[in-house]
């Protein structure tokens, strides 16, 4: 990379965009003194000043450059958005921050505006991490809740797969949701399989925002994992993610490979 090029990779966005409009006016240009460049890149006036007279010299017109400063600026900005973020839980360590995967998901719950997705594999005392998304359906009445759950059949257990879900039904009432309206919960039937050759696990750990942002974590719907376990997670804004988990869902639900959990009484 050259000086020039290392100099337009230090700009930020604002830079960018400001040394586009004043290229594109004509108020700098590559025979424009250091002080022209100033306010915009500091003392790397010399260094812009040669990249415009080099894309000059192969006959770029100010209208051009700045269309290209701009397009550098809104690459940069479409990355940093896509660039997803990283939530670890525990311990800290020199060189790697730590953010509380609870904060994290709180934030999520207070942000949904129409639907938010959620997958886990384990609950623990669920109404204590749910009060603050309960007070967002009760804000927004619309907002569509759709939880995903695991309801296993443990080792021994001979009771009929109807019975088992109708004791999970009111745990997850009495235990995680105690309040109306009851959201929409799911299961994977194929978890109460008596044969232990085809019975799995729902393991996924999500949670979707509007379609709009995926947060991926390693933590399970308890408050060990989500405020003192090393739990890892990758947080994004990139939509086609996003879209993507929620439509896997709703794909599985459609299908009634997941099946509507009854309203615990």
């Amino acid at each position: 990379m050259s000086a020039e090029d290392e100099v337009l990779a230090s700009l930020s966005e604002a830079g960018l965009r400001a040394l586009a409009t004043a290229v594109e006016a004509g108020w700098i240009s590559s025979r424009s003194p250091n002080s022209a460049f100033t306010p915009i890149v500091g003392p790397h006036g010399e260094s812009v000043a040669k990249w415009l007279g080099l894309l000059g010299g192969e006959s770029f017109t100010p209208v051009q450059i700045a269309r290209l400063l701009k397009a550098i600026g809104a690459a940069r900005q479409h990355d940093r958005i896509l660039t997803p973020v990283l939530v670890v839980s525990g311990p800290e360590t020199p060189g790697v921050p730590t953010s509380d995967t609870y904060a994290v998901v709180q934030s999520l719950f207070q942000e949904a505006q129409t639907e938010i997705v959620l997958a886990g594999y384990a609950f623990h005392n669920g109404k204590l991490l749910f009060e603050r998304l309960a007070e967002q359906k009760r804000l927004r009445p619309d907002l569509r809740i759709l939880f995903h759950v695991d309801v296993p059949r443990k080792a021994g257990d001979t009771t009929t797969a109807d019975d088992i879900v109708l004791r999970y039904a009111e745990e997850f009432r009495r235990r995680h949701w105690p309040w109306d309206p009851f959201p929409e919960v799911y299961y994977d039937p194929r978890a109460l399989n008596t044969d232990s050759q085809t019975r799995a696990s729902l393991h996924a750990k999500v949670v979707v925002v509007d379609r709009s942002k995926l947060f991926l974590t390693s933590a399970n719907f308890t408050e060990a994992a989500h405020q003192r376990n090393i739990e890892l997670g990758l947080l994004s804004n990139a939509t086609y993610l996003a879209e993507q988990v929620a439509s896997y869902f709703e794909a599985l639900r459609q299908s009634r490979q997941l099946r509507r959990l009854p309203e615990g009484g």
